[in-house]
């Protein structure tokens, strides 16, 4: 009966673990892509130039010539 229970337990952890790993990225918030370039305000306030592929942000980088 022991090794049942511990056998329960476990799957119960992984089945809680992969429930949170499927539940978490969709309540990320992700900036929209309304171009394909265009600028945001970084965390420390300076501009950032960010780059969209296929309507989600791929990199964001210091703009520049």
């Amino acid at each position: 009966m022991k090794p049942f229970i511990w056998i329960l337990a476990v799957l119960a952890g992984l089945a809680g673990l992969l429930a949170a790993w499927l539940i978490v990225p969709g309540t990320r918030s992700t900036p929209d892509c309304p171009q394909s370039v265009y600028i945001v305000s970084g965390p420390d306030g300076e501009p950032l130039e960010c780059v969209c592929a296929k309507g989600s942000m791929a990199t964001c980088f210091k703009p520049g010539p």
